[in-house]
């Protein structure tokens, strides 16, 4: 539940940014996605362990 709420937070903050022409808090890259996914997943794997 706490990841599915994560997700639609991550997604509306991204499409209030685009929308009032804010830059993303995110890079723009596919790279750079790839990164925040990692980081967001690390997070929630070790907050199982923990």
């Amino acid at each position: 539940m706490e990841l599915a709420i994560g997700a639609l937070l991550g997604l509306a903050i991204g499409a209030f940014c685009r929308w009032q022409d804010i830059p993303s808090p995110a890079p723009p890259t596919p790279i750079g996605a790839l990164l925040v996914v990692a980081m967001s997943a690390g997070y929630v794997l070790a907050g199982t362990f923990v």
